[in-house]
């Protein structure tokens, strides 16, 4: 189970009042951001923030050092929550199965990351941190997709094996599925039966 900063020092025998306070405060500071991003307010000042957290703007800062501190508390708690849903997919069973449960998966992750996707979009720059974390989720989604459909590529020669992987990868990509979503207005059922489709063609 995931527990939050407020959550472990509770758990804590020496942990004081005012340490539990803190963590509990950090925590809501976090949350408010992720609740302003899915309300479609990517670039949130301290004063929304501190307002949706129940908090001052002067909070903020004895807990953060600065806006990037905190978008990086954010990526980090993002990234424990993605955990166990990347690493649920499992690549047993036929095509079919694999396929499925591909989509599935995606689905659920896609969605999730969405609202913080499109805010971090919206800053002109990003922490190496940040950028690292992105990129290692993206490196990790890849590496599922060579998975899911080993079978499939090994029987293509060695350049139409390759072709197929890139064109797999971005089919996979939280790119693709954002575009489904929110430029081609499909629902999650609807962006997820077309990524099968096109799967199906591409695969050798």
């Amino acid at each position: 189970m995931n527990l939050s900063a407020a959550e472990l020092a509770a758990q804590t025998p020496s942990t004081d009042g005012r340490v539990l306070r803190g963590a509990k405060t950090r925590t809501a500071i976090v949350e408010a951001l992720f609740e302003l991003f899915k309300q479609g307010i990517y670039a949130p000042t301290t004063k929304q923030i501190a307002e949706q957290a129940q908090t001052s703007v002067r909070s903020i800062f004895q807990h953060f050092e600065d806006m990037e501190t905190l978008y990086a508390d954010l990526v980090a708690v993002q990234t424990v929550r993605l955990t166990p849903l990347v690493e649920s997919l499992t690549a047993d069973g036929p095509l079919e199965q694999r396929l499925a449960e591909l989509q599935a998966q995606r689905g659920q992750i896609f969605e999730l990351v969405s609202p913080a996707r499109h805010a971090l979009a919206t800053r002109p720059n990003n922490s190496q941190l940040i950028t690292e974390r992105l990129n290692d989720l993206s490196a990790q989604l890849r590496d599922q997709v060579l998975s899911q459909f080993a079978v499939e590529l090994s029987v293509a020669d060695t350049q139409s094996a390759a072709d197929s992987v890139e064109m797999l990868d971005l089919l996979w990509s939280f790119e693709s599925w954002d575009r489904l979503r929110n430029m081609q207005h499909l629902s999650i059922e609807e962006a997820g039966r077309s990524l099968c489709a096109a799967t199906l063609r591409v695969l050798p």
